[in-house]
């Protein structure tokens, strides 16, 4: 399980909501389920899953890989149907002229006072998004959500192409003399090497979703590697050095 020390409040909270499940969910023999989690999140929870030897769950955000998902405690020989999940996905159209973002949708639905971990992805194509949302608010958003920004919506039964879903990467190839996460963090961010040891030390870098603390931990190939206020990367590499010395690594950040 990650040190406990290095988790904050609402990471600790998570850790204590996730006993919960499996205590519930043992005590009354039925599914419990989570609110919507990030990759972090999941990462944690997977761990406090692992320390309480919970081996019934599942995850799901409504299609395959979606980047945000509820977690499901079962007991054993009740494994719950995808469908049963208590979130509903929501459909609007718009015209394909006017140009909306996820950030768009996601400031609409704040503004409505529905918090982050009730939503799941927000999923944005070309005249149509989709977004998923726990089942109990799915009716008050219908009734209020009739323009995002300026821009006026409608409901329907279609939904967006999840299938077209991806992740886009920026790639540059670069050298660092060491595969330390102090250097990657360095030559990833763009920043020096004191202002990118400041930030790991300050708990705001992760790998694999994980906070680490120690400058001096060596990064493998294919490791995502999060930094506060800079983005995401993938660092891939395959071990070959420069005729200085150096090793050549391709950073991917996250568009």
């Amino acid at each position: 399980m990650s040190d406990i020390n290095n988790l904050s409040a609402d990471e600790k909270r998570l850790v204590i909501h996730v006993s919960d499940l499996v205590e519930l969910s043992q005590k009354h023999y039925r599914p419990f389920y989570s609110d919507f989690l990030n990759e972090r999140e999941v990462s944690i929870a997977l761990d406090a899953l692992k320390k309480y030897g919970a081996s019934d769950y599942l995850l799901w955000g409504g299609y395959e890989n979606a980047e945000r998902v509820m977690l499901c405690v079962y007991p054993p020989y009740m494994r719950p149907e995808y469908s049963e999940f208590p979130f509903e996905c929501i459909s609007m159209k718009y015209r394909k002229a006017d140009i909306l973002t996820h950030r768009d949708f996601l400031g609409s639905l704040m503004s409505l006072g529905i918090k982050r971990e009730v939503l799941g992805d927000i999923v944005v194509g070309e005249g149509i998004a989709s977004f998923f949302i726990k089942s109990e608010l799915s009716q008050y958003v219908k009734a209020q959500i009739g323009k995002v920004g300026r821009v006026g919506v409608s409901l329907t039964d279609e939904t967006a192409d999840f299938e077209s879903v991806s992740q886009s990467f920026e790639d540059r190839e670069t050298t660092v003399s060491s595969l330390r996460i102090d250097s990657i963090v360095s030559s990833a961010a763009k920043l020096g090497r004191a202002k990118a040891q400041q930030l790991i030390t300050s708990g705001l870098v992760a790998i694999n979703f994980k906070i680490v603390g120690d400058t001096d931990i060596r990064v493998s190939s294919g490791d995502k590697i999060s930094v506060r206020g800079y983005g995401k990367f993938v660092v891939t590499f395959d071990g070959a050095l420069s005729k200085k010395g150096k090793y050549r690594i391709l950073i991917s950040k996250l568009k």
